[in-house]
């Protein structure tokens, strides 16, 4: 068990207690994420990379890692869960509740450059019909989870409005959510990769792009701050990594070009000059 004192910063400051926690040794590190509650330990990686988080439950039994990443957004795990062998995964998402290792399984479906590793799709969705007053309802149970704007579905599950929690908060209990939702301004498919999306224009009025895959049918949502930020990161170490592959491949050119050049031009002339001798 935590003291109250470590407890009561790593809840305020989880952000300054993950920077404090990779200067540990292995062995303190792994004492420190076997007291903690799981909830708070998954808050903890969460300000992490996702590799060094993975360093931190490197130490732990697949049980006490299982009941961690159960309890983090599910990019949060699928990024951690990349660093780790495959029959780890496989013995960690069999552990997990079954709706939270589907979610998982999912993600890791899709590369780490695409949109569709990070989707959220823990958060609430209304349906056209749907009484505002129960919308309201649902919103205030799962808050946490949403912002300022909350999607519209069919019954198809296919996108078809989105709703201002604005709006909702001013209509009439008995008004439908069809009468008050809004276009949705742009969707993002599971495809396109983060360098396409790091600079949409729909950022500049919204915190969150709903996730369609190649049907249409709505996967969850990508943050704009949970995601894009945390993981400028990559979107950097990707630029980098394509650059670097350009030059190298320019590179490649230049040496076969060169390499073509002696054996058309600089052969021939050798060989004349052993003739000579």
């Amino acid at each position: 068990m935590l003291d109250p004192v470590t407890k009561g910063y790593i809840t305020l400051r989880p952000d300054a207690a993950a920077i404090s926690l990779l200067r540990l040794e292995d062995r303190d590190m792994q004492g420190i994420f076997e007291a903690m509650p799981r909830p708070l330990a998954a808050n903890v990686l969460e300000h992490m990379p996702s590799a060094s988080a993975s360093r931190c439950l490197a130490n732990l039994s697949n049980k006490t890692i299982s009941e961690i990443l159960a309890q983090m957004p599910i990019p949060a795990s699928v990024a951690v869960l990349r660093h780790m062998d495959h029959d780890q995964v496989k013995e960690l998402l069999e552990r997990m509740p079954r709706a939270k290792a589907v979610r998982i399984r999912l993600g890791l479906r899709y590369s780490e450059t695409v949109v569709g590793a990070y989707v959220d799709a823990n958060v609430i969705t209304f349906k056209p019909e749907q009484h505002v007053s129960e919308a309201l309802r649902l919103y205030r149970q799962e808050g946490q989870y949403t912002r300022h704007i909350i999607y519209v579905l069919d019954e198809q599950r296919k996108l078809v409005g989105q709703v201002h929690l604005d709006d909702l908060l001013s209509a009439r209990d008995r008004s439908i959510i069809k009468r008050i939702m809004r276009p949705v301004p742009a969707v993002l498919n599971t495809r396109v990769t983060l360098q396409s999306v790091a600079r949409h224009p729909a950022w500049l009025t919204n915190d969150s792009l709903p996730v369609t895959n190649r049907n249409d049918l709505y996967q969850g949502v990508f943050w704009r701050d949970k995601v894009m930020q945390k993981d400028q990161q990559l979107i950097n170490t990707m630029t980098e990594h394509n650059e670097l592959d350009s030059t190298r491949a320019e590179l490649a050119d230049i040496f076969w070009m060169a390499v073509g050049a002696l054996f058309v031009g600089g052969v021939a002339p050798e060989e004349r000059n052993e003739e000579e001798d």
